[in-house]
Formats: structure tokens, sequence, C-alpha cells
């Protein structure tokens, strides 16, 4: 997970909040800071949340949505994330490969 919204026009995403925000919600994975807005930039990304997903060789096999209801997660239907890296740990391809991003732009500087 990375965030890469500018602090300044969005101090909820400051680097203390993140920590916040990873320690209540537990996060099991690195929440990292895109200090620079360069990751974002070379990944082509808009929104937050935006997923991208790479196969152990590093090969994008996922880009989109996180799932299919930005808004309220127990209306969830179609959990495009998850389905993904389910596909890919059973040695398919992702289908949908793609869907589109939602949510609020990235706050760039």
């Amino acid at each position: 997970l990375i965030n890469s919204n500018d602090p300044a026009k969005y101090p909820d995403d400051s680097f203390s909040s993140m920590q916040r925000r990873a320690q209540e919600k537990r996060y099991p994975f690195p929440y990292l800071f895109d200090e620079t807005q360069e990751v974002a930039r070379q990944y082509g990304a808009t929104r937050t949340p935006e997923i991208f997903l790479f196969d152990e060789r590093r090969v994008l096999r996922y880009h989109g949505a996180p799932d299919d209801n930005y808004e309220d997660p127990a209306a969830v239907r179609q959990p495009y994330l998850r389905n993904a890296i389910e596909a890919l740990l059973a040695g398919k391809m992702p289908t949908p490969a793609e869907t589109k991003p939602v949510g609020c732009t990235i706050k760039w500087r």
C-alpha cells in the first residue's frame, strides 16, 4: 500500500496519520509514503485507491478498483483484487484484468 497524496493539501494523509491508520487497522503489510509522488507518476496512478497487482515476474496482471463498491464494504459483490490474487495464486490470469479505479483523485503538489 502506497500513499501518494500531498499531506499539505490533504492533512489526513500525513505520515503520522498514516502510522495511526496502519496501527488502528492492523495492516499486516507495509504502508509506504510516496513523499515525492514519483511512484504515482511512474505507475500512472490518478486515484486513491488504485490497485496495481504484479505477478512474481513483476508483470502487471490487474489494475483498477479493489472492488465494485467504493462506498459500502458490506455491499461488495465483486472483490476484484481478492479475485485477482486468488487467480494468480492458482496459476491463472485474473479476469477482469482491468477495472475503472473509483475514488478521490490524488492530491498532487
